[in-house]
Formats: structure tokens, C-alpha cells, sequence
């Protein structure tokens, strides 16, 4: 069975649910200022029933598996058995030695948005062994868009190819970034916004990781920054880049690795460099 349409599959089966439920669900708090719905769980209840359906044996590592369930009780518990289930400290560089098949997924990446009826969240899934990733689907429901991109296949949105756009410099990039749910002044990824927000043509600062990724990919966003992402939120986000032509690394320049959080993904390798000269020096 193909990776790439089983992921096609669950992230629009999800997506669809989550615009299903939109307005009709209430949000608890996780921690502090992060929310949970009944729907980032009931969605990533559907992703594992049709990845782990076409693929009984690869691993699964989802944002609603850590810890978000007790709310919801047991008709949305996870049925991933224990032992497939990995954690977040076990993948890209630190995956297990095997490097098994496992299933990245933010069930609904922008909960926040969801919940206050924002039309801008996502499903997000990819697949990955170790560092390196596979495949990857990220569905808008709101507005239909699918984005999708196969290792050495390119960047699709809707099936019509995408690239990153051409813009070399700050001065003209449109940037996006991604705060942590509780940003302190002092906060990497608000340190980041602050040397950036003079320089750049345009901020967003839009609540959804994946979809900023996506964006660059398609040409929308010119870079997108994020200090504080988990392997979910990027995963297959960073395969759309690639294939569309775009760089992503960490925000210091080392390449990029699902086990290190900061993230600086852009449209081409001119704006990389000016970008990290901007976050670094």
C-alpha cells in the first residue's frame, strides 16, 4: 500500500471531523494557556485507525498521546498498543536503533484558533524512520487545500505542483512565527520576532506551525521561524519545503533534526543565510 495516499487519507478524514466539530466542542487546558478539544482527540483517533489500519506494525507518535486523553474518557482512548506507541524524546536523532516506520501527527495543529472559530487549523501527518521523512499530507478543511509531498517527489497542493518563492532578502520577505503558549519577554522565539519585525517587509504571527510551513512551501510565506516546535508540529511541514525547493534547519544552522526544537525554514538558500545572519549575529 502506498505511504503517501494512506497519508492523503487520514488527513483528510481528520480534517473533515475536525470542521465537523468546530463550535461544537469545549477546550480544557493541558497546562497553562494550551488547550485540548474533543476533537484534536477524536481526530487523532481517526489517523491511528487508518495509518495503523494500512500498517499494522509501524509506531505512532501523536501530540493527543501525551497525556490529553484522561479528559475524554474512554470511548476516545488511544488503541495503539504501548509498545508501537513512541515517545518524543525517541525520534529523529534519538529514534531507536531499528529507526522503525512511525507516524507523525497534530491531529489539529492550531487548537487555540479552532477553538475561538478561527478558520485557519490544520491535520497534520508524515511519516518518518528516524530523521528522515517519508511522506507527508497537511489538509485545511476550511479551505480545502491539501498539501502533500513524497520524499524526492516534489510539493503538491491539490495536485498541481508547488515551489517557494524567489525572494533573496528580509527587506521583501513576508515572515511568519510561532510563539510558545506562554511567551515571556525574554522567550527565544519572541527575542527572534523582535530582530526580525523591523527588517522584514511583512510579520504573521497566524497560530498554526504547520500551516506556516505549508505557506512557505507554496510560495505564500517567504520564512517561518519557530523556537519552541515539537516533532508534530514540523514534521511534515519541513518535507513540504524541501520538495518545494525551500531550506529548513535549526535556527542556529545546524541541520535539521526532530529531535531539537527551534526551527528557521526558508524559501530559498540566499534568504536562509540572511535569516540566520538576522537571528544570529
Amino acid at each position: 500500500m502506498d505511504f503517501l495516499e494512506v497519508a492523503k487519507r487520514a488527513a483528510l478524514e481528520a480534517g473533515a471531523l475536525l470542521k465537523e466539530k468546530m463550535g461544537k466542542v469545549g477546550a480544557y487546558e493541558k497546562h497553562p494557556a494550551d488547550l485540548v478539544t474533543e476533537a484534536d482527540v477524536a481526530s487523532q483517533r481517526k489517523i491511528e485507525e487508518i495509518v495503523l489500519g494500512a500498517f499494522p506494525n509501524h509506531f505512532f507518535l501523536g501530540e493527543e498521546s501525551q497525556g490529553a486523553t484522561p479528559y475524554f474518557g474512554e470511548a476516545l482512548k488511544s488503541r495503539v498498543p504501548a509498545a508501537q506507541m513512541l515517545k518524543e524524546s525517541q525520534c529523529g536523532s534519538r529514534a531507536p536503533n531499528e529507526k522503525p516506520y512511525t507516524w507523525i501527527v497534530d491531529p489539529l495543529d492550531g487548537t487555540t484558533n479552532f477553538v475561538h472559530r478561527t478558520p485557519f487549523f490544520c491535520s497534520s501527518v508524515a511519516l518518518a524512520r528516524g530523521n528522515e521523512i517519508l511522506c507527508a499530507a497537511i489538509y485545511d478543511p476550511n479551505l480545502n487545500e491539501l498539501f502533500t509531498a513524497e520524499q524526492g517527489g516534489g510539493a503538491y497542493l491539490n495536485g498541481a505542483r508547488i515551489m517557494t518563492s524567489d525572494i533573496k532578502r528580509p527587506a521583501f520577505a513576508l515572515t511568519s512565527f510561532s510563539f510558545a503558549t506562554q511567551t515571556r519577554f525574554d522567550s527565544p522565539d519572541y527575542v527572534a520576532f523582535r530582530r526580525c519585525v523591523t527588517v522584514c517587509q511583512a510579520m504573521r504571527r497566524s497560530g498554526s506551525t504547520a500551516l506556516n510551513l505549508a505557506y512557505v512551501a507554496a510560495g505564500r510565506h517567504d520564512a517561518t521561524s519557530c523556537h519552541c516546535a515539537h516533532p508534530w508540529d514540523v514534521a511534515a511541514g519541513v518535507l513540504l519545503v524541501r520538495e518545494a525547493g525551500g531550506l529548513a534547519t535549526h535556527t542556529d544552522g545546524r541541520p535539521f533534526d526532530l529531535a531539537v526544537q527551534p526551527l528557521l525554514a526558508t524559501a530559498n538558500s540566499d534568504l536562509h543565510r540572511a535569516f540566520l545572519s538576522l537571528l544570529n549575529d
